[in-house]
């Protein structure tokens, strides 16, 4: 099946992609991510690349013009590199694709670079040791050029006293050179230093408190992933916040986890049990965010409000009653 990958185009910094596929392919309203690298036969996790099979998200699929469309963000396009062999899910959904250069990690986030490889010095030609061009003939020596013959010694004179004379000059001349020699300061030892490289900085840290402080100000899904990767290093008060804001915004995943935070029955969410967020237990506000997580579009809130309703009803609280009356009517 056919999937798409582009920049997001409202984040042209980088740090974000859009996934795209069929509505028929992906006709749900929320899906999860599955990166698999066919080179080094990995998946990508939370902690980086692994064995074991690992899915980011829930992500919200958005249908448009039979498109169905969901963002990821930079917990998945900071770790691939352009060009990659990747196999993606997109829950059912499975292709083959080659990572586009055009979507770049946030700035700031490590990239591997290439390799410079040294190119060795052009071999010298025949005869450039020479200096002649080879195959040319060495000139003949000429009739000028041959050594005069050696003169015969005048008869009767003895060489002894000449040649013993040069000898004594000559040792004295090596006597001289050796002690100018050992008079000279030794020569200072030259020590050559290298240069290092300084190493590249690490990858920002996506749980900092700098970023964490900005999680109301993510879309939900993109919180939500990010509150799970980082889990006790989030405050309760930084999740309630962003819980809000996703709830203000009418999104299906947030308004289903406050149903769950509410609901007594269903406490075993990573916000509550890793971050620490609690609410004092109310069944009808449970049923109220549940209805409302339902009128969103999610299929799970169908299922934990069905579960609700034969309590709310057999209750006998005014409270209880009316949120039945509204809430758990067909």
């Amino acid at each position: 099946m056919a999937l798409t990958v582009r920049p997001d185009p409202r984040r042209p910094s980088g740090g974000y992609a859009e996934l795209s596929a069929a509505s028929d392919a992906l006709p749900e309203t929320e899906a999860t991510v599955s990166v698999f690298d066919a080179f080094s036969e990995r998946f990508l996790g939370i902690d980086g690349w692994q064995s074991d099979r690992a899915e980011f998200g829930p992500y919200p699929v958005v249908q448009e013009g039979g498109r169905a469309t969901l963002v990821i963000g930079p917990e998945i396009v900071n770790r691939i590199e352009e060009y990659a062999a990747l196999k993606i899910s997109v829950n059912r959904v499975e292709a083959d694709v080659s990572w586009p250069d055009d979507v770049v990690p946030m700035p700031g986030a490590a990239r591997l670079g290439g390799l410079a490889v040294a190119r060795a010095a052009p071999a010298r030609g025949p005869g450039a040791l020479t200096g002649r061009t080879p195959g040319a003939e060495a000139p003949k020596p000429r009739a000028s050029d041959a050594p005069a013959p050696e003169t015969a010694a005048p008869a009767g004179r003895s060489r002894l006293p000449l040649i013993a004379g040069l000898s004594v000059l000559a040792l004295l001349i090596a006597g001289g050179a050796l002690a100018w020699f050992l008079m000279q300061p030794p020569a200072p030892i030259v020590t050559e230093t290298r240069k290092t490289e300084p190493a590249p900085p690490p990858p920002p840290d996506p749980c900092a408190a700098g970023a964490l402080a900005g999680l109301a100000g993510l879309p939900f899904a993109e919180g939500r992933a990010l509150m799970n990767r980082c889990g006790a290093r989030v405050t309760p008060q930084q999740a309630l916040a962003a819980l809000e804001a996703g709830a203000d915004a009418g999104d299906a995943g947030a308004l289903l986890l406050f149903g769950e935070i509410y609901d007594d029955g269903a406490n075993d969410d990573p916000v509550e049990t890793q971050i620490g967020l609690s609410l004092t237990p109310s069944i009808s506000k449970a049923a109220e965010y549940y209805a409302r997580a339902r009128a969103a579009g999610s299929a799970e809130a169908v299922e934990r409000l069905g579960r609700l309703c034969p309590e709310l009803r057999a209750a006998s609280d005014t409270l209880s009653r009316s949120a039945a009356e509204e809430y758990c009517s067909p």
